[in-house]
């Protein structure tokens, strides 16, 4: 099978997004709605990357979608983490110190594979800022003495879904398959698909992106959901290159060194989404990539990339009739082609 059409769905009214209003003048997005606010790792410019607090100070910044990395634990527990090691962003090392079960864990060039450790010893250690620009860069948030842990994504997906059913707010998640292989894809949709959710998170709710670097994950998890799958490291160069794209993938998320107006054209043209990583908290970078007509931004600042947003896209309040045809929309534009 070749990819569906791409985000048609999209079009939607953004009070579908969570928030309350439409663009009146925008520049070239794809479907010619605001582009999406997805928080990196949750508010990883603020608290600790890929925990359950960064997260919710997500929501509380009104970002459309909480994004994460995942890799699978020895006892297969999805968990959200970004480098596969557990050095950069937790204190495994101090911890090891004192717990010999843990050093036991350490490889011969010094890190500390998660997929070794039993989500059980991961819930042991207390993670922190990795040292690198934009992370934790401003801090007035963060409580330096509280016990900040690395997330599930159950947690992340539980979170999402009360976080809908008690107030009505949509939040979107974003988890990239980090790990190599399939095991790691088929869990990601385990998690999306499981009954508790009654289909919170299924094709059209406009609740779930998937995304990896690996075009194999990218085109088995295709193959398996109509929820949209993003090809991350790459803005096509050229048609042939987009079209290329656009048979197995819904979306590219190049780094914005790769991302410039051409590109970002070329995906339009061949119905691809556009969403580059990653975004801090420099206002002008954000209006410059939206003068591109980029169709979201991964940013660590959701509150710095909303503000411009709402700047660039001029809001006015959306009506019932919008609302109505963007569901409207949602019957059959969203259809696998055989």
């Amino acid at each position: 099978m070749r990819a569906r059409n791409p985000l048609l769905w999209w079009a939607l009214p953004a009070a579908l997004l969570g928030t309350s209003s439409v663009a009146v003048a925008a520049p070239m997005t794809l479907t010619g709605q605001p582009p999406l606010v997805i928080n990196h790792r949750g508010a990883s410019g603020y608290l600790p990357e890929e925990t359950l607090e960064a997260y919710r100070l997500s929501v509380a910044q009104h970002a459309d979608f909480l994004e994460g990395d995942v890799y699978l634990t020895r006892d297969n527990v999805p968990i959200m983490l970004h480098d596969g090691t557990l050095n950069a962003t937790t204190n495994v090392v101090q911890y090891a110190a004192t717990h010999p079960e843990i050093a036991a864990l350490r490889s011969p060039d010094g890190t500390y594979d998660a997929t070794r450790f039993t989500y059980a010893q991961i819930e042991q250690l207390t993670a922190g800022f990795r040292a690198a620009n934009g992370y934790g860069s401003d801090r007035r948030f963060y409580d330096p003495a509280y016990d900040y842990k690395i997330t599930t994504l159950n947690q992340l997906a539980d979170y999402a879904y009360s976080t809908y059913a008690s107030t009505g707010q949509l939040v979107g998640i974003y988890p990239e398959a980090k790990q190599s292989g399939l095991l790691v894809a088929d869990a990601i949709l385990g998690v999306l698909q499981d009954p508790k959710y009654n289909g919170y998170f299924d094709a059209g709710r406009n609740t779930a992106i998937l995304q990896s670097f690996d075009p194999a994950q990218v085109a088995y998890l295709n193959g398996l959901t109509d929820v949209p799958v993003t090809q991350l490291g790459v803005c096509p160069s050229t048609a042939v290159q987009a079209g290329q794209i656009a048979s197995y993938a819904d979306g590219v998320g190049p780094s914005t060194s790769q991302t410039t107006a051409a590109c970002v054209q070329l995906a339009h043209d061949a119905g691809l989404f556009v969403h580059p990583y990653t975004f801090l908290n420099n206002p002008n970078q954000y209006q410059t990539y939206y003068g591109y007509g980029v169709d979201g931004v991964f940013t660590n600042f959701a509150d710095i990339a909303l503000g411009v947003r709402d700047q660039v896209f001029v809001p006015e309040p959306a009506s019932a009739a919008l609302l109505g045809l963007g569901l409207a929309g949602l019957i059959g534009l969203r259809r696998r082609s055989a």
